[in-house]
């Protein structure tokens, strides 16, 4: 009897999550990845090539690639050098529920390509006008500079002067205590810092704060959604492509 009533929880369990999601569209927040897609140049580019066996009927391609290609979660492990340093995370040690949650939306620009740098002041003002920021939450940034997306050479605009956010402005979120930042951008980091400058991914990544670079569609995700994405299981590795995705309501307008 024990057993029939646990079966019968389970069930009903999983039809109320279904009943529940049901309500709910699905927004893909993630580039497709191919060939030509722009990286930053010091990076590996994507390849996909087509690997046909002697003897095997099915078909298989070989894929060539950074552990930062397309749109991509950075691990701290990809700015915390030192490998006695305990806040050296990889990507394999990130739990499951490290991208998911209450993700806030924050719309600025459009930019014209001059490195703009997001400041702090900016987000406490978008905060009094719209709703605070929270502890654990996923932070996603839309600067409409996904716009600018193309495949390369065409896509070459994507890696010129794009924006991100200032050192304290990182450090606001960090102290906020969100989960995750993401931006719609090649790098969390404005287009004109390399270094030991790169301050945004300092400042979020040491303190645990995961980063997210290359979302797409987030003009169409409302001010407050429930944010899913998962970095592949990669040993050791200091990123990972995901596959990233809002749960809004699907009479939900944009906003």
């Amino acid at each position: 009897m024990a057993l029939h009533n646990e079966r019968d929880l389970d069930q009903k369990s999983a039809e109320a999550l279904r009943d529940a999601l049901s309500a709910y569209r699905i927004i893909d927040l993630s580039r497709e990845l191919a060939q030509g897609i722009p990286t930053i140049p010091a990076h590996p580019k994507f390849f996909l090539l087509p690997f046909p066996s002697m003897t095997d009927p099915a078909e298989f391609n070989q894929l060539v690639m950074g552990d930062h290609s397309g749109t991509h979660m950075d691990a701290p492990a990809h700015f915390v050098p030192d490998p006695s340093d305990k806040r050296r995370v990889h990507t394999h040690e990130i739990p499951l529920t490290g991208l998911m949650g209450r993700a806030v939306k924050l719309s600025f620009g459009p930019y014209d390509p001059v490195s703009y740098n997001i400041g702090r002041d900016e987000i406490i003002e978008w905060e009094t006008q719209n709703v605070a920021i929270e502890r654990d939450d996923i932070v996603l940034l839309h600067t409409q500079w996904e716009d600018r997306w193309s495949f390369v050479p065409e896509g070459f605009d994507y890696l010129r002067g794009w924006p991100g956010l200032t050192g304290e402005a990182a450090k606001y979120l960090r102290d906020k205590g969100v989960k995750a930042v993401g931006i719609d951008c090649i790098s969390i980091d404005p287009g004109d810092k390399s270094g030991s400058d790169l301050l945004a991914h300092y400042e979020l990544l040491a303190a645990g704060v995961l980063v997210m670079e290359n979302l797409c569609n987030l003009a169409e995700v409302p001010g407050i959604s429930y944010f899913m994405a998962f970095p592949l299981r990669l040993t050791g590795a200091t990123g990972s492509p995901i596959r990233a995705i809002s749960l809004v309501p699907s009479t939900t307008g944009n906003q």
